[in-house]
């Protein structure tokens, strides 16, 4: 259950962070870019130095479908290991759902364990910082206000948003329904 009045701080911010990157309430925010302002380091597990050709088969090949992204903490600094096995729509909500983790000042841990001498990151799970990163990852990729501008102005179907904001059509469709815009008529 999100704290009252979460969801509207959570579009609020969504905005903010894109005026900061001089973007418009509408426009299309990658999550890499958003990533590179807040200082995230964003890797995949080919980039861990010193991974074993087994781990990355394991990862990347038998387990692909078992593993999205997580965030960690290493000395003072914020990495997100995504699975680049998955679409690119995909990749880029679950790195904005770890991204949001971070916005949301969810506390970050440093759990590791060794998996065949591998440092794999864990987080514990908390079902109440889960539910905020779904929905603050949701609004980092689809504002409300982008929603409404390219469903009611720019008369896109959801289609054509989801390719415009890289964006799953699940996704579109979510937050359409629960922000309400399909809802809304426009006077004429």
């Amino acid at each position: 259950m999100l704290q009252r009045g979460f969801k509207a701080q959570a579009e609020r911010t969504s905005l903010f962070l894109r005026a900061q990157l001089g973007l418009k309430e509408y426009d299309p925010l990658p999550a890499q870019q958003l990533a590179e302002y807040l200082n995230i380091c964003v890797l995949t597990p080919i980039d861990i130095p010193g991974i074993t050709d087994a781990i990355l088969d394991l990862l990347l090949t038998t387990g692909k479908d078992c593993w999205s992204a997580a965030i960690f903490v290493r000395n003072n600094k914020e990495y997100i290991i995504h699975n680049p096995t998955h679409s690119s729509s995909r990749q880029e909500s679950n790195i904005m759902h770890e991204i949001a983790h971070s916005v949301c000042n969810h506390e970050l841990r440093d759990l590791e364990t060794a998996l065949h001498g591998c440092v794999i990151p864990l987080r514990q799970y908390d079902h109440v910082q889960e539910a905020e990163a779904e929905y603050m990852g949701g609004c980092l990729q689809l504002p409300q206000k982008a929603l409404f501008h390219y469903h009611h102005f720019k008369k896109k179907n959801q289609d054509q948003i989801a390719e415009i904001f890289n964006a799953s059509k699940q996704m579109v469709r979510y937050r359409l329904s629960i922000t309400g815009v399909t809802k809304i008529t426009l006077r004429k």
